[in-house]
């Protein structure tokens, strides 16, 4: 306690002391750097901060083309290899639920049967599947609670691993290792999921758990905070960072080793929790069986300070917060350089349900996925042109 209390008064006394406008205050906790920014972003002289968007071309879903390929709907989960190829999921499509696009948009084909064969991937729902381009350009499949299947670009299955039947994703690592994200319930504990970050060797050998999503009880606790209580996180080139909604704004960087390298911080403005989130929320409860859980739930005066976050591949830091941005259906993202300072806030429309967002910046472009008024969803490519 004495030694929070002592941090808490050194940020204090730096924020209130150092000239505005310059630099963040870094101190070190434990052996990390903690770096502390403040509301505004900071102007670094000769590094661009502000970017604008100019699109490219989209994959829609609504349109004819497109869905003769097979794709007739975008799982949430997609990558780019360093050449600009896309790789998106299709779950419709069971003789090929994996479609790759060229970077002109171009469909190139498809692969990875629906099936429980050898090489096959059940993909029982639209987040079950989560696919990573790895270092080698090989797709590695990883199939909730199942499996990982490693593809080569020609669709061709080169490796299998069986997975904890809790695995939600594995992503591999270039230094050999893998970050799993796991989900364990408890129904008799006061957290019904418990679903740790974790980091496990090329035998899948639990390294170390570096973060956890905690998501109360519903039955057991006398009171529920009307929140989804995300945990978003995000692979770099060398860098992995996660943020836990209930911690505060503080995201956790660390190496592929597992190594925190340090944490980062930031001031925010509370927004007060929109009467749609509350109407949405209370939904999931209507039915007669959840009046008890009904009663528990109460809103707090604001929501989380950031919704989730992603990283490019230049180890900049996107975090997406509550606050309304410039157009319909854009929200502000605060932009943190690769040493943890915010250098800007953009205005961005991205794809975001209760668990995430969907988007990425790699090769000098933003790929994201946008529902259309029609229900359709497209990925949207737009070229980054930093000023």
């Amino acid at each position: 306690m004495r030694k929070g209390t002592c941090l808490f008064l050194v940020l204090l006394f730096l924020s209130t002391c150092a000239p505005k406008g310059e630099v963040p205050e870094r101190v070190m906790e434990d052996g990390v750097e903690l770096v502390f920014n403040r509301l505004e972003p900071y102007t670094i002289k000769g590094k661009p901060s502000p970017f604008f968007l100019q699109k490219e071309f989209s994959i829609d879903t609504e349109n004819d083309k497109i869905a003769e390929t097979g794709l007739t709907d975008i799982g949430l989960n997609f990558d780019v290899d360093p050449d600009g190829n896309i790789f998106l999921v299709g779950y419709e499509n069971t003789e090929g639920m994996i479609f790759e696009f060229d970077n002109k948009g171009n469909f190139v084909h498809s692969f990875g049967r629906k099936g429980r064969g050898p090489g096959e991937l059940q993909g029982r729902n639209y987040m079950s599947l989560f696919l990573t381009v790895d270092q080698n350009k090989d797709i590695a499949v990883s199939d909730f609670g199942n499996k990982m299947v490693v593809f080569n670009r020609d669709g061709q299955v080169i490796d299998e691993k069986k997975i904890d039947s809790g695995t939600i994703c594995t992503v591999p690592l270039t230094n050999g290792n893998f970050l799993s994200y796991i989900s364990m319930m408890d129904g008799r504990s006061e957290y019904i999921n418990q679903n740790p970050l974790a980091l496990f060797d090329n035998q899948f050998e639990e390294i170390k758990e570096l973060d956890k999503q905690m998501i109360p009880n519903p039955i057991v606790g006398k009171r529920l905070k009307g929140s989804y209580h995300v945990l978003s996180w995000s692979v770099s080139e060398s860098k992995i960072f996660s943020g836990f909604q209930e911690r505060g704004y503080e995201i956790y960087v660390y190496d592929f080793d597992g190594n925190l390298v340090q944490k980062i911080k930031k001031e925010f403005k509370p927004v007060p929790v929109p009467e749609d989130f509350k109407t949405q929320f209370m939904e999931q409860f209507n039915a007669p069986i959840f009046d008890d859980i009904r009663n528990k739930i109460y809103f707090p005066d604001a929501m989380p300070p950031f919704h989730a976050l992603f990283s490019d591949d230049e180890e900049r830091l996107f975090v997406m917060t509550y606050e309304v941005g410039e157009n319909p259906g854009e929200f502000m993202y605060d932009i943190f350089n690769p040493d943890g300072v915010c250098i800007g806030r953009k205005s961005l429309k991205i794809f975001h349900d209760e668990s995430g967002l969907y988007a990425k910046m790699q090769n000098g472009r933003f790929y994201c996925i946008n529902e259309k008024d029609s229900g359709y969803k497209e990925l949207i490519v737009s070229k980054i042109v930093w000023e």
